[in-house]
């Protein structure tokens, strides 16, 4: 374990190597954060936008920069075994760290967005995690959960895995007591008012959209 000069100020943001935060919703949780953990080559996309990494992660084969021109701590993960995200959540977890907003994973090949929305699921368990993009806040629920929003926010849901039994309520088109397969069955959903309500036996992705 590499010593750490002084604490990891809170709030703790990772920052992907994919979409670089433009929308104001994730823009704002980067500009207000107190620790920005970078993987890879999304340093170098984040000095480029007038920001410094706290820490710089990954086995650094997408970064046009070397440790001496990153400010901040350097960690080399050279395991090919894991993606740069996962080893950024894993230094997390080593370091006691519980809660994290992970920016910036979505947009670019859409292989990589798509792992790092299962990298969420799997992390999920172990920490409190949201995946904030361009487009919308992604969270992952199972059992119940009450989510505040607006009147008219866009919302939807998908089955990570096979949902034995889902319900959904405050939403435009409920759910009552339904299985849900991963498909786009629970997609383009509207809520009715500043809330709505799951209770699901599986876990899901829900999809909180960003006003435009």
């Amino acid at each position: 374990m590499i010593s750490l000069p002084a604490p990891l100020k809170k709030p703790i943001v990772i920052l992907a190597n994919g979409e670089f935060p433009v929308h104001p919703v994730p823009r704002n949780l980067l500009d207000k954060s107190g620790t920005i953990i970078c993987t890879d080559g999304a340093a170098d996309k984040l000095i480029k936008n007038g920001l410094k990494p706290n820490v710089t992660i990954g086995d650094f084969d997408s970064t046009n920069l070397s440790e001496r021109k990153i400010p901040g701590l350097w960690i080399p993960a050279l395991s090919q075994d894991r993606t740069d995200l996962q080893k950024a959540l894993d230094w997390c977890i080593e370091y006691n760290v519980s809660h994290v907003t992970i920016l910036g994973a979505g947009g670019g090949r859409e292989d990589h967005t798509l792992g790092n929305m299962h990298n969420l699921a799997e992390y999920d368990d172990k920490m409190n995690l949201k995946m904030v993009t361009n487009h919308a806040t992604i969270i992952c629920v199972q059992g119940k959960k009450s989510i505040t929003t607006y009147p008219g926010q866009a919302v939807s849901i998908m089955a990570i895995h096979s949902v034995n039994s889902i319900s959904v309520s405050g939403l435009k088109y409920p759910i009552v007591d339904e299985k849900l397969l991963p498909s786009s069955r629970a997609i383009c959903n509207e809520t009715l008012s500043n809330k709505f309500s799951l209770n699901t036996t599986d876990t899901v992705w829900v999809f909180i959209n960003h006003p435009d």
